[in-house]
């Protein structure tokens, strides 16, 4: 009789274990895919034009962050017009490594990083950003 109580208490105790371990395992991976997806977020800084009409700049970031920042937008978003101004861009992350000069930062379906590009040290040196919205905070940028 002991030893059947015992038995029910291991058997009870590993299947709170596996599902303590499982809900774990869900809260990390759903952390990773948030992560992964690109939040939204804000960046104020200098607007500076980029080699296209879709790509900017915007460099003295504040903050602790990186200080200079790779944008890509839509031609529709006119950001030439603040070309020089202090700015909040916002929108997500995105991954350098998948995205092609003149686009709007969004990874075609499919796209794989360019053949020998070094995508570790250009994620550790480079934040891109696809801009989802504009505010424009000065006419000029502090010199």
């Amino acid at each position: 009789m002991k030893t059947r109580h015992l038995l029910s208490g291991l058997v009870i105790a590993a299947f709170g274990i596996t599902t303590a371990v499982a809900a774990a395992q869900s809260a990390g991976a759903q952390a990773d895919k948030e992560k992964a997806s690109g939040k939204p977020h804000t960046m104020t800084g200098c607007l500076e034009k980029g080699e296209d009409a879709t790509t900017f700049t915007l460099t003295n970031v504040e903050g602790s962050g990186p200080k200079t920042v790779q944008l890509h937008a839509r031609e529709n978003q006119k950001l030439s017009a603040h070309v020089g101004h202090k700015v909040a861009i916002t929108g997500p992350d995105i991954d350098p490594s998948t995205v092609k000069k003149g686009t709007t930062g969004k990874p075609e379906a499919g796209a794989k990083p360019e053949a020998g590009a070094d995508t570790k040290s250009s994620a550790s040196t480079e934040h891109h950003m696809r801009v989802t919205s504009v505010k424009m905070i000065s006419a000029s940028c502090p010199q």
